[in-house]
């Protein structure tokens, strides 16, 4: 069967600002309301309180010199103080990047050297890692830190009354131009800045809101590192919802607790959450008939493990997504008119949302040709969310000669527009929902002297976490050392994500295709059919 473009049009109903200007608005048409709910305080904010506050920090951060443009970095669990700093640079067109606590200092050094940050807000347990990751990157950077400092400004003494605030109101600004940096790991392996304007993640916030689910009352725990949490933040902002916030994890008798008593309506779970939710066995103890949607994404489920979600959320409806850091989501199922689907397609993506155009050419990855139904092939789009470019970075290999984003996903759709992801291009892998960089591990390998050679790659370990950094070593010449000291060197240097869990495998040579290039699937390969002979 021929191949197509799946495709469908986009929303006429998105607001043409800025993201300040839309935050500030919102905030003043529902001052009265509730924004958010700090569940571990119970301590509450409603959008009048967060409006004042992102307003007297924005001109704080002016007086300090920051102006549009400049890059404003935030590394903090999710909190009431963290999303202050984040508006405040929406309103005086500075450039949002936010890192997670979690990263090492490698991670971290290097995505702050991507972006030269004018200023960063820091929670105070994560001071010691901005300070190491700054020498790192050679950076001298305005540090303001949540809580208390002796060295440091205070995120407090910036969040002072101001003589003119009444008066502020949001700089106005291109909406084409940048206002969101996201970082992603990309095709090549090395972490990049996408660059997300005003309008493409308006419009990603606005296709997202209008997908059929209930954004009443959103539980929310992951930094604004993941785009996920950004795009939830700005979902609220629309139509005046209140996000429930519970620090950076969330315990399964934590998680049932908090849907019964603030009465959640959404929750996304990447799927090595939902297994501390299935595997909780008093979960029919609490009342999570509130929860209108479970969406789940980042990394696949199996079919198996949804259904146990849908048992466990059995008032809810379980939907499984796909979307991009360069995107926002790109395919979901709508509760409102997909329900039988929902149901009937386990594992399936859903269908393409608003301002979506998918090739499922799907595209044969060795002769380019567009396929048909249920065809597999490496998924190309294009969408009215598409970022703007990678910062600071060429970003023409990554689209192919019509425009198409080139993801590096293997899919194909069936015949109800339905579409699966089922593999890869990739060299990068995941493990516990985070990407893995093989070659960022490889170059704390190289450090090593006994190092002459190394693949790192993913090695199958079960559902639940996905895959384990392992690697295989050709040791120089006349070296005498272990795998377990390879493994400690670079325990000592990554963050714990990145450990080598799988091992260490001392190999002869590396093998390579005529060209020279590394032939890193047939080496994983080659060392689970060893594992599996060894078992047996």
């Amino acid at each position: 069967m021929p191949g197509k473009i799946l495709t469908r049009p986009n929303l006429s109903s998105i607001p043409l600002s800025t993201m300040g200007e839309f935050c500030f608005q919102t905030a003043k048409q529902f001052e009265n309301r509730i924004c958010h709910i700090d569940a571990i305080t119970n301590q509450h904010e409603t959008y009048f309180g967060f409006n004042q506050r992102s307003i007297r920090v924005a001109l704080a951060m002016t007086k300090l010199g920051v102006v549009p443009q400049d890059v404003v970095v935030i590394c903090s669990t999710i909190t009431l103080d963290t999303p202050v700093p984040l508006v405040a640079s929406f309103y005086i067109r500075a450039i949002v990047a936010n890192l997670d606590p979690s990263l090492s200092v490698r991670q971290t050094s290097h995505l702050l050297s991507l972006v030269s940050p004018k200023i960063i807000f820091v929670e105070e347990a994560s001071v010691n890692l901005i300070e190491k990751s700054l020498l790192e990157a050679k950076l001298e950077t305005e540090v303001v830190v949540f809580g208390e400092s002796e060295k440091y400004k205070t995120f407090s003494s910036l969040n002072q009354p101001q003589t003119n605030e009444h008066e502020f109101r949001p700089k106005s600004a291109d909406v084409e131009e940048t206002c969101i940096l996201i970082f992603s790991s990309g095709s090549t392996g090395l972490p990049k800045a996408i660059c997300h304007s005003h309008r493409s993640f308006l419009t990603a916030s606005y296709n997202f809101y209008k997908s059929g689910s209930k954004f009443d009352t959103i539980l929310s725990f992951s930094s604004f590192y993941w785009v996920s949490a950004m795009i939830f933040l700005v979902t609220s902002f629309i139509h005046g919802g209140r996000r429930i916030l519970c620090g950076s994890t969330v315990k399964p008798k934590q998680l049932f607790h908090n849907i019964e008593k603030y009465k959640i309506t959404f929750i996304f779970l990447a799927p090595v959450l939902t297994y501390g939710a299935t595997n909780f066995p008093d979960y029919k103890n609490y009342d999570t008939s509130s929860l209108y949607t479970v969406l789940c994404g980042g990394t696949a489920i199996s079919a198996t493990q949804l259904r146990k979600v849908h048992t466990v959320f059995e008032h809810s409806d379980v939907i499984f997504a796909y979307g991009l850091t360069e995107t926002g989501l790109l395919t979901l199922f709508d509760p409102t008119t997909d329900k039988e689907l929902i149901t009937r397609k386990i594992g399936c993506c859903g269908k393409v949302t608003f301002g979506c155009t998918l090739k499922c050419q799907i595209v044969d990855v060795e002769t380019n040709e567009i396929l048909g139904t249920n065809q597999k092939g490496e998924i190309r789009l294009k969408s009215s969310t598409m970022m703007k470019e990678y910062y600071r970075a060429d970003s023409s290999q990554d689209f192919d000669e019509e425009g198409f984003l080139k993801t590096g996903d293997i899919g194909y759709y069936d015949e109800d527009e339905c579409l699966y992801v089922v593999d890869r291009l990739k060299e990068m892998f995941k493990y516990l929902s985070w990407h893995i960089v093989p070659t960022a591990i490889e170059n704390v390998l190289f450090e090593h002297p006994g190092v002459k050679e190394a693949i790192v790659f993913g090695l199958p370990k079960n559902e639940e976490e996905g895959e384990v950094p392992t690697a295989s070593v050709v040791l120089e010449d006349g070296c005498r050392v272990t795998e377990k000291e390879i493994e400690e060197f670079v325990a000592g240097k990554v963050s714990d994500k990145e450990k080598l869990r799988g091992g260490v495998y001392f190999v002869k040579s590396i093998p390579r295709t005529p060209t020279g290039k590394v032939m890193r699937k047939k080496i994983r390969d080659d060392l689970i059919q060893s594992l599996e002979i060894n078992k047996s």
